[in-house]
């Protein structure tokens, strides 16, 4: 379904009646342009927009500290609490409102539903979230609600995991990829729930934030290194914001601070790790248009570095022994994705990425150095 035209909001209406977060799960950047997307790209026009929002690596432990308090991948405890430094019983942003609903089509996120009045979540196909998330803002209209749309994700795992070598595998623009049709899908339902906003009076109050919780590779899924599974694009719609203008980075932490900063409520979490306000999106467009890489794209990157540095340590380690010694050394001292929780023992994200660098450039330089023998 294409949207018309978006209706213009006045000026004056500044602090919106409700918020909704809306995710496409797993929305590559290039997604918009290169598929199907018109609802998505009608908002581009009349908001704000993000073309990379960056995440943290979205790994997913299945063990450890992490794993016993969260049940999805990083980024998604980090968009709800607006920081990197995560800990338990973190406050998320749900908790700075009265009324508030989470609905999702599946059961991956129940960790993250803490502080919701409604939470619905059940496997199925996104249209299952849109109509519940409908059927609550017609019956209760949340100030915060929370829609997952989770199968975009799940085709992109499809098309990296197919068997039997069908011409989509590992990619995910080909023409009869189960990616593509996800996509396209989801976009049909984002215009499904402005159509159902706009016939119950609710869509000139509504701030609308289209977003995912993470990128997704051309080959399909969200493996570490490469770079197009940390990135994503974020439309900001709805009043007080700036309409038509384009900011090219930010992290997925500025999130969370922003929508509770329009909303005039508590920002869950100031701290070493959290995002900033992007005043960038704002009407008055005072901030930063964010041209140069996030925060989060450095630090990332030199996780990227460690991974790869450890990996040539071990391999050369057969002949060169004692690089492997200095791999257990590294090992200990930094600060990786299997210490998440630990990283609020540095002081801010700046430091972390002091830190870490200086132990990745520590292991290039031993695999630089010449044979000992």
């Amino acid at each position: 379904m294409t949207l018309s035209p978006l209706t213009a909001r006045p000026a004056s209406q500044q602090k919106p009646e409700r918020v909704v977060l809306f995710i496409i799960d797993g929305l590559h950047t290039d997604a918009p342009a290169r598929l199907k997307m018109p609802n998505f790209t009608e908002l581009t026009r009349e908001g704000a927009l993000i073309e990379k929002t960056t995440v943290i690596m979205p790994g997913h432990p299945t063990h450890g500290g992490y794993a016993e308090v969260h049940s999805s991948s990083f980024p998604n405890p980090v968009m709800m609490t607006g920081t990197v430094f995560l800990t338990p019983d973190q406050r998320m942003l749900q908790h700075s409102f009265d009324n508030s609903a989470f609905i999702a089509n599946t059961l991956s996120y129940r960790s993250i539903t803490d502080g919701y009045r409604f939470v619905v979540q059940r496997s199925g196909p996104d249209e299952f979230s849109v109509d519940k998330a409908v059927d609550i803002l017609r019956g209760n209209d949340p100030e915060f609600t929370r829609i997952h749309l989770q199968m975009t994700g799940d085709a992109g795992y499809q098309v990296y995991s197919a068997e039997n070598s069908p011409p989509y595998r590992h990619n995910i623009w080909h023409e009869v990829s189960p990616y593509v049709q996800a996509a396209e899908e989801a976009d049909r339902q984002l215009g499904r729930f402005i159509s159902a906003l706009k016939e119950m009076g609710k869509w000139e109050g509504t701030l609308l934030v289209v977003t995912s919780d993470h990128g997704q590779t051309e080959s399909g899924w969200h493996p570490l290194l490469p770079e197009d599974s940390w990135l994503h694009p974020t439309v900001f719609h709805g009043p007080g914001i700036r309409q038509g203008h384009t900011t090219e980075w930010a992290d997925q932490t500025d999130l969370a601070p922003t929508i509770a900063d329009i909303m005039q409520v508590e920002i869950p979490n100031e701290d070493g790790g959290g995002g900033v306000v992007l005043e960038s999106v704002r009407q008055t467009g005072t901030g930063s248009s964010g041209t140069s890489p996030s925060r989060l794209y450095k630090l990332n990157s030199v996780i990227a570095r460690y991974l790869r540095a450890e990996a040539e340590l071990l391999l050369n380690s057969a002949e060169r022994p004692w690089l492997n010694s200095y791999a257990m050394i590294a090992e200990r001292n930094f600060y990786g994705l299997d210490r998440i929780m630990d990283w609020n023992e540095l002081d801010s994200v700046d430091a972390l990425i002091r830190h870490n660098r200086k132990i990745a450039e520590g292991m290039e330089r031993q695999l630089e150095e010449p044979d000992r023998k």
